[in-house]
Parts: C-alpha cells; structure tokens; sequence
C-alpha cells in the first residue's frame, strides 16, 4: 500500500471554511439575509446566534389576577369566621317596681319651674304631710292623684254640720322684713263643686298681718289656681300660709296640691 503523504498548503490553494453551528451543535442555514439561526429549533421559533433559551411563565396580568383572587378568597373566609363566633349581647332585664301593700306608690316629682325658689318645702305631698297642720274638724291624709301626678293632700270634714276645714303651714318664713314682698299659691278642687276656697298669707304675733284670696272651686274633678300677695308692714316674727274652705258638708273634701310661696 502507498503511503500518503500530507503537506502544508501552499498560497494560492483553496482553503475549506469550517461549517458553522448552533448553540446545539446542529448546522446554521442563512434566512433572507439575517443572521443564521439552526436549522432545528426544539420551540419552533427563530433564535439568534447569542440569544439564550426562554423559559416558559404565565403572563404577568393572569399572576396578578390569581394573587387578588386568592387574597379575597382568604379574607372572606376570616370575615364569615368572625361574625360566626361574634356573640349578641342580652338584653338587661326589665326593672321591676312593687308597690306598698294597700297603698299606691308614691310618683316622685322632680323639682323643675314648680318649685324653683319656692319656700314650702313639702309643697306636693309627694311622701306625706310632714309640716302640715290641719285647721277644722277634719282629717288630712295623702291623696295618689295629684293635679298632674304623684300625689296631693285630702282634708275630709268629719263634723255633725257644715264648717271649715283646711291645711295650714307655719313659719314658712322666719323672720320678715319690713317691706318684703311674698306671693302665694295653691291648686285646689273639692268633691262638692262650687266650694269657697281661701288662700291666706299670715304673720306670727300679737297683731298678725294677713292677707288672703278667696275663689270657688270649679265643678267636677277641675283643678283651680288661687293667688295671694303680701307686702310686710313691721319687720320681725314669721310667716305662714293657710288653704281653707268655708261650710264643707261632712264627708266633702278639700284637696290642695302645688303650693307655693315665694318672695317678690
């Protein structure tokens, strides 16, 4: 067999160019004048000599929608938890309230226009009739209804024959000034209509100064006001009120209520 023999070229030989190839080894084919690609593509779509492999991801506007979907999804199902375990507060009993045995409860009256600056204390027999004397043949107890609620005083005659029957307060001023002023007040209404019901400023003394309004009562269960002035002439001694009425038929009844004294 001949040996062959190998030589270096020599200029003006023709020299053989290396195929080029792609990122795979695989040979490159010229497109349309722009740059080889391979020949085999695994994607299918054209590549660049050093553009590297893609990798497969979901858009970015479907990873925002699922991340919003799943936030939603989450804190609803916190919120129904919460309002499945939220108890609902009960309601505080009803207050109860028992009336004394055989007597009404008495209704408080809260001290408003009424009384303000008044200076009879006990003046809507709310409790009792603490301070009250009784004038006549009679007896005075308290009375549930009052003129517009809690209670009022009932004089009630219990002579043989017509007379007069009321309620009077003492010292509801102590000491008088000379020329002081005092307006009084009382709301009355009587079971026999048409009664003759006097209201009476009276001062303590010797020579007691008074002074007095006489007014009848209206008919049926109508209250009436009746108004006395007092103007002090001597400076000294006290100052009462009295609410009487004058010929009550035994078993008749004075009521008074709301009684008021005040300077000025």
């Amino acid at each position: 067999m001949d040996s062959v023999e190998s030589r270096e070229p020599e200029l003006g030989d023709p020299v053989a160019s290396p195929q080029p190839t792609g990122w795979d080894e695989s040979p490159l084919r010229p497109r349309g004048g722009r740059d080889l690609v391979p020949s085999a593509d695994p994607s299918g779509r054209p590549r660049g000599r050093h553009e590297a492999p893609r990798r497969l991801a979901l858009p970015g506007g479907l990873a925002t929608v699922a991340a919003v979907v799943a936030v939603v999804l989450v804190a609803g199902l916190l919120a129904t938890r919460l309002m499945g375990s939220a108890k609902q507060a009960p309601d505080p009993p009803a207050a109860t309230t028992t009336a004394p045995a055989g007597d009404a409860a008495p209704t408080s009256r809260v001290p408003g226009a009424a009384s303000f600056g008044n200076l009879v204390g006990n003046w809507s027999f709310e409790q009792d009739l603490t301070g009250w004397q009784v004038v006549g043949a009679a007896e005075a107890v308290r009375e549930p209804q009052g003129r517009t609620s809690g209670s009022c005083a009932l004089v009630r005659a219990s002579g043989s024959q017509p007379g007069r029957v009321g309620l009077t307060l003492p010292g509801v001023v102590r000491e008088v000034a000379a020329g002081s002023r005092y307006v009084a007040s009382a709301w009355v209404r009587s079971t026999a209509p048409g009664l003759r019901v006097t209201v009476r400023l009276v001062g303590a003394g010797a020579k007691p100064e008074r002074s007095q309004t006489t007014a009848a009562t209206l008919p049926g269960l109508a209250w009436r006001r009746v108004f006395v002035a007092h103007t002090v002439a001597a400076a000294g001694g006290e100052l009462g009120v009295e609410i009487a009425a004058d010929g009550v038929n035994p078993g008749d009844a004075l009521l008074v209520d709301e009684v008021t004294v005040r300077k000025g």
